[in-house]
């Protein structure tokens, strides 16, 4: 397999196409397999978020990105692979080999869990996963936004954990917001299948189940369903961002989220906008702001030393 395939498909950029003869090729033997699983650990460990880094370690990870770059033609895409520790998932687990990954602001990392599990990460998301599951359940934490395609096992329970709600299933598709940072928002969306959500902090709480084309959200501090509508929302996995009459005050709480800035708004004309439309998320939040103001007329000002956009 080419191993510039393999990374292509690691950042979330390969076609369809690409994706089911990298996917064919893995299934086809074992030995493809392990050469699979090995290159996604290589590249895991190569995967570092320059914000976490001192000036002398990042000087060393960049030399090693040059001779990367060479081969893998990679673009900015970094994230931050955690060192791997032994830790108990929770009471009862056995203890599990945990990798983490952090995504950075404004980009995207797909992931392939030991079961086949495929796993997108939103901007500013923090997944945590064993290399290796238990016999009993398959339990990741995330703190973020992910889209996940769970393999099926009805006898190994596949559950996410986020700050304040379980999400628990066997094999489905679904998508999930919860970041814990610049925001308190909650939805998980089923695309297909079946999914339990249930809060953290209340087991004899009643369980939520979804069905398909349903999701649920949080709204002052309790769970409500609500039907998904338009699956346009989900093709951030895509790095595609589709905006259907999205009001322009809870845009920016989104792109405060996905671009890990502070945006303040001082022109309260804005907020009587409705943005419609789609954009690149790696084009940046001052390509979309700039893309915006064609119909609405604002100012905006970033101020990179506080990490603030002003819009005037």
């Amino acid at each position: 397999m080419d191993k510039a395939l393999l990374h292509k498909y690691f950042r979330g950029e390969a076609s369809k196409e690409e994706e089911r003869l990298i996917m064919d090729w893995a299934d086809s033997s074992e030995a493809n397999r392990a050469e699979y699983l090995e290159e996604r650990k290589m590249w895991n460990a190569l995967l570092v978020h320059w914000n976490e880094l001192n000036s002398r370690t990042k000087a060393r990870v960049n030399t090693t990105f040059l001779t990367f770059n060479k081969i893998a033609g990679i673009a900015a895409m970094f994230a931050l692979v955690l060192a791997f520790s032994w830790i108990y998932l929770n009471s009862g687990q056995k203890e599990s080999k945990l990798s983490a990954v952090v995504v950075p602001p404004g980009q995207r990392v797909q992931l392939i869990l030991e079961d086949g599990t495929k796993v997108w990460l939103n901007s500013s998301s923090t997944f945590t996963y064993p290399t290796t599951f238990n016999s009993k359940l398959r339990v990741v934490q995330l703190d973020g936004e992910g889209y996940f395609e769970v393999a099926h096992n009805a006898k190994r329970p596949f559950i996410v954990k986020t700050k304040r709600y379980n999400i628990k299933v066997l094999g489905t598709t679904f998508n999930v917001y919860a970041y814990s940072k610049r925001t308190d928002e909650f939805e998980a969306s089923l695309i297909n299948g079946s999914v339990d959500v249930s809060a953290r902090s209340d087991i004899g709480r009643k369980h939520i189940f979804l069905k398909p084309n349903e999701k649920v959200v949080e709204i002052d501090g309790l769970l409500q369903k609500q039907t998904i509508g338009s699956l346009d929302r989900f093709k951030w996995k895509d790095g595609l961002i589709y905006l259907d009459d999205v009001p322009f005050g809870e845009l920016m709480k989104k792109f405060s989220v996905y671009y890990d800035i502070q945006i303040v708004i001082h022109n309260s004309k804005v907020y009587n906008y409705r943005c419609t439309g789609k954009f690149r998320q790696s084009d940046g939040i001052e390509y979309a702001l700039r893309v915006i103001q064609k119909d609405l007329n604002f100012q905006f000002v970033r101020d990179d030393e506080r990490n603030v956009i002003t819009i005037k």
